[in-house]
C-alpha cells in the first residue's frame, strides 16, 4: 500500500514539472512552494522509515530513487525555470546512482529523468515545427543518460568485486588466525603476555599458515590437474545466526569467489563434508549450488572434497578441488587429498607450538623485566607504579588500582591509574562494603566477565559508579595473609582470560614480596630515626633535624628557636607509683607536644624525662607563647596511670636563632643553641619549676647561677 502511495505521489509530481508548474523564483507562489516542503519532507519520511528496521526490497528502492529524483527535479526547476539548462544535474544524478546502486535501478532512473525531460517537448502546441529538433534531442539525451549509467555502473561493479576480494582475503587470513589459535588444546593455553607481542606473533603465524597452505593447494593444483584447489574453515562462524565456511586458502584467488558460504548440508556439497566428516567426490554435478564458493558459473562438473580433522577427530577445515572436465578425480586423487589434509592438520599443530613457545619467551622476559624493576626499590610509591606500568603493558585495562588494609576494618586505596582515579585515591571504606574485602576474607582471587556494576549490590568502590564490564581482584598475600589486592577493571566483556589470571596472580604475589620487604625497611628506617616509648624523634636524629633547620634559617635569613622542656619531679612519680607510670606519663605528654606545634616542626626525646622542640621560623616571642600554652596544657591535665589520676607540672628553657648564638661555623650554632637553652632551663628550675624562660630575658640570672 505504501508503494502504491509512493508511486501515486511521483506521477502527481511529474505531471506538475510537466506542466510547468516550477518555473523559476520569479513564478514560484505559495501553492509551488508548499508542494516543494511536503515532497520534501514525504521524501525524508519515506527514506527514515525505509531504512530504520531493515533493508528496503526492489520496490522501495526503485520508488525511494525515484521520488528523490522528482522532488530535486522539482527544487531545481523552482529555483532556476528555464534559465539553466537540467542535462548536467540529471547526469550527475545518474552517475551516483548507477556507482552506488544495480544497473537495472540505473536504467530505471535514466529512462524515467528522460522522459521528465522530454514529455515537455512533447506538449508543445506547435509540433510540426518541433518534430526534426525533438527527435535528435531526445535520442541523443536517452543515449547519454544510457551510456553513463552503464559506464558508471560497470565500473562501480569492477570496483565492488575488487573490494569484495579485498574483504575475502581480509577474511580469510582472520580466519587462518581463528584456527590457530582453535588448534591450541585447553591444557596447552599460550599466555597472552603484551597485546603488541601476541598480534605480532600471531600475525606471524598466520602469514606462515597462509604460505604454506597456499604452496600445498598450488602443488595440488598442479599434481591433480584440476581447476582449483581450496582451503575452507569449517569452525563454529556464525553469520545473522547462521554457521558459515570461511576460506582460509585458494591456490587461484584470483577467482570470483565467495569468500564465506553457508555451512548447509542440504544442497551444499562442503555442507554435507562438515556434517557427515567423511571423503565426498562426485564424478558429474547436476546442480551447480552445489559448489557455491564461485560468484558465477565457472562451469565446474567434478568435485572432490575431503575433512581436516585433529588429533581429537574435531573437524578444523575442509580442504577440496574441482575440475571443468568430468569424472576428473580418481581414488588416488582421493587418497592424496587425505594426505595433504593431515598434513595441513600437523601444520596448524606445529605452528601453534611456535607461537607457544615465543610468546611464552616474552612472558619470561616480561617477568624477569618486572621482577627486576620491584626488586631494585624500596619505595612505596614507586613499586606501586612498576606494578600499574608493567600490568597494563600485559593487558590494556581502563581501571586499576591497589588498596591496602587499614587496621582490622578498613581499606585504603594506597594507588589508582585510569578510570576515575582521581576519584578513588585515598579512598578508605569498610572491608564489606567492596568486592576487596570478599577477597581478603577468602585470600582468593575473583574474577567477572560482566561485571555491570549498577545491578550488584556490591561496589568495587563504594559510592563511585565504573561503567565497566571485566573485573579482576587478586589477593596480595604474603606470609602473614593477605596485606591487600590487585584490582583491574576494563569496559570490555571477557578481557581477562584465565591463564590472564593465573599471570597477574604472579604479579600480585610478587608485588606483595616487594611492598613487605618495602614495609619492613621502612619499620627499620623508623625505629633508627624515633623513640621507641614515646614515638618522638630519638636524640640522635633530632641532633641532625636540628642541624638542617639552623642551614635551612642562615641561608634563608630566618628564625628558629629551641625549647627543651623536663617535666618536675619525674623521679618521684617513678619512685610513688612505679616505671609504667611514668612511661605513660611520658606517652601522654608526647601526645601533647605534638597536638600543641606545626606539622613543619619537629618533637623529640632528648633523655630520660626531657623533651624538646624545634620551632621552624619562629622568633623567641613567638616560641615563648607556644612553650607556655604547653606548659598551661600539661599543668591543668590530669593523667591517668591506671590506678590514679595524678597531675604533674613542666619547667621549659627557650634559646633562639641567631639571636642568642650569632653565626657560628662547624656546630658552634648547634651546640651553643642547646646550651642556652639549657640554661634558661636550669634557671626555672632553680626558680621554683613549673614555669617558662626565654635565654635573652634571664640572661643575667644565669650568670650569676654559674657564679653560684
Amino acid at each position: 500500500m505504501k508503494s502504491k502511495i509512493i508511486f501515486l505521489f511521483i506521477a502527481v509530481l511529474s505531471i506538475l514539472i510537466s506542466i510547468g508548474f516550477f518555473n523559476g523564483v520569479s513564478s514560484i507562489d505559495i501553492a509551488s512552494l508548499l508542494t516543494l516542503l511536503f515532497s520534501t519532507a514525504y521524501l525524508a519520511y519515506i527514506a527514515v522509515s525505509y531504512f530504520k528496521d531493515e533493508p528496503p526490497s526492489f520496490s522501495d528502492e526503485i520508488s525511494l530513487g525515484l521520488l528523490f529524483l522528482v522532488t530535486a527535479k522539482a527544487a531545481f526547476l523552482a529555483v532556476a525555470g528555464n534559465l539553466l539548462n537540467p542535462y548536467p544535474l540529471d547526469i550527475l544524478f545518474i552517475m551516483i546512482f548507477a556507482y552506488l546502486q544495480p544497473l537495472l535501478h540505473a536504467v530505471i532512473y535514466a529512462s524515467f529523468i528522460s522522459a521528465i525531460d522530454i514529455i515537455p517537448s512533447v506538449l508543445q502546441p506547435d509540433k510540426e515545427a518541433l518534430r526534426p529538433v525533438f527527435s535528435l534531442q531526445s535520442v541523443f539525451a536517452v543515449s547519454m543518460m544510457l551510456i553513463t549509467a552503464f559506464a558508471v555502473n560497470v565500473v562501480s561493479n569492477n570496483g565492488r568485486k575488487a573490494k569484495k576480494r579485498l574483504e575475502g582475503m581480509i577474511k580469510s587470513m582472520q580466519t587462518s588466525a581463528r584456527l590457530v589459535n582453535q588448534h591450541e588444546s585447553a591444557e596447552a593455553v599460550v599466555p597472552a603476555i603484551s597485546r603488541d607481542e601476541t598480534e605480532r606473533v600471531s600475525s606471524d603465524s598466520v602469514h606462515k599458515v597462509a604460505d604454506s597452505v597456499a604452496n600445498t593447494l598450488e602443488l595440488l593444483k598442479k599434481t591433480l590437474n584440476c581447476h582449483n584447489c581450496i582451503l575452507f574453515e569449517a569452525g563454529h562462524a556464525k553469520r545473522e545466526g547462521k554457521k558459515v565456511l570461511t576460506i582460509i586458502a585458494s591456490a587461484a584467488p584470483d577467482k570470483d569467489i565467495n569468500y564465506e558460504i553457508a555451512n548447509e548440508s542440504a544442497g551444499n556439497l562442503l555442507g554435507w563434508i562438515a556434517e557427515h566428516k567423511v571423503p565426498l567426490r562426485i564424478a558429474n554435478i547436476r546442480d551447480i549450488k552445489g559448489v557455491s564458493y564461485y560468484g558465477r558459473d565457472e562451469a565446474i562438473n567434478s568435485f572432490i572434497g575431503v575433512p581436516v580433522v585433529n588429533e581429537r577427530d574435531e573437524l578444523k577445515a575442509i580442504l577440496c578441488a574441482d575440475s571443468k572436465e568430468k569424472d576428473a578425480f580418481s581414488a588416488e586423487a582421493e587418497r592424496l587429498l587425505m594426505l595433504s589434509a593431515h598434513g595441513i592438520s600437523k601444520l596448524l599443530e606445529n605452528i601453534s607450538i611456535l607461537r607457544k613457545m615465543r610468546t611464552e619467551t616474552a612472558e619470561f622476559t616480561a617477568f624477569y623485566e618486572l621482577s627486576k624493576k620491584l626488586s631494585s626499590t624500596l619505595k612505596f610509591g614507586e613499586i606501586l607504579d612498576i606494578a600499574l606500568n608493567s600490568s597494563k603493558e600485559i593487558v590494556d585495562y581502563d581501571m586499576a588500582a591497589f588498596i591496602l588494609r587499614e587496621g582490622s576494618e578498613a581499606l585504603k586505596v594506597v594507588s589508582a591509574k585510569g578510570l576515575k582515579a582521581s576519584d578513588v585515591m585515598h579512598k578508605i571504606f569498610k572491608t564489606d562494603e567492596s568486592i576487596a574485602g570478599l577477597v581478603i576474607k577468602n585470600g582468593k582471587p575473583l574474577s567477572f566477565s560482566d561485571f555491570q556494576e549498577g545491578k550488584r549490590d556490591i561496589q568495587i568502590f563504594p559510592g563511585i559508579f565504573l561503567p565497566i564490564r571485566s573485573v579482576i581482584c587478586l589477593p596480595l598475600l604474603v606470609k602473614d595473609g593477605p596485606i591487600g589486592v590487585f584490582i583491574m577493571a576494563s569496559k570490555k566483556e571477557n578481557l581477562f582470560s584465565s591463564y590472564e589470571t593465573k599471570i597477574f596472580e604472579v604479579v600480585a604475589t610478587n608485588t606483595a614480596v616487594a611492598l613487605s620487604n618495602a614495609r619492613a625497611y621502612l619499620q627499620m628506617e623508623k625505629m633508627a630515626t624515633i623513640d621507641g616509648l614515646t614515638g618522638l624523634l630519638n636524640h640522635r636524629f633530632f641532633q641532625e633535624r636540628l642541624s638542617h633547620e639552623i642551614e635551612r634559617a642562615e641561608r634563608y635569613k630566618e628564625r628558629l628557636s629551641l625549647l627543651l622542656v623536663d617535666i618536675d619531679y619525674f623521679k618521684k612519680v617513678n619512685d610513688t607509683y612505679g616505671h609504667p607510670a611514668g612511661d605513660k606519663i611520658l606517652k601522654d605528654i608526647s601526645k601533647i607536644l605534638v597536638s600543641a606545634i606545626r606539622s613543619v616542626d619537629a618533637a623529640a626525646r632528648y633523655g630520660g624525662e626531657e623533651f624538646a622542640i624545634v620551632l621552624v621560623n619562629t622568633a623567641g616571642r613567638g616560641a615563648l607563647d607556644t612553650a607556655e600554652r604547653i606548659r598551661k596544657i600539661i599543668e591543668n591535665n590530669e593523667f591517668d596511670i591506671g590506678a590514679a589520676f595524678i597531675k604533674v607540672t613542666a619547667s621549659i628553657g627557650v634559646s633562639a636563632f641567631p639571636d642568642d648564638t650569632g653565626l657560628l661555623d662547624d656546630g658552634g650554632s648547634q651546640r651553643l643553641l642547646i646550651s642556652k637553652a639549657d640554661s634558661a632551663l636550669y634557671t626555672a628550675k632553680r626558680e621554683g619549676r613549673n614555669r617558662v624562660y626565654l635565654f635573652k630575658d634571664v640572661s643575667d640570672r644565669v650568670e650569676d647561677n654559674k657564679a653560684v
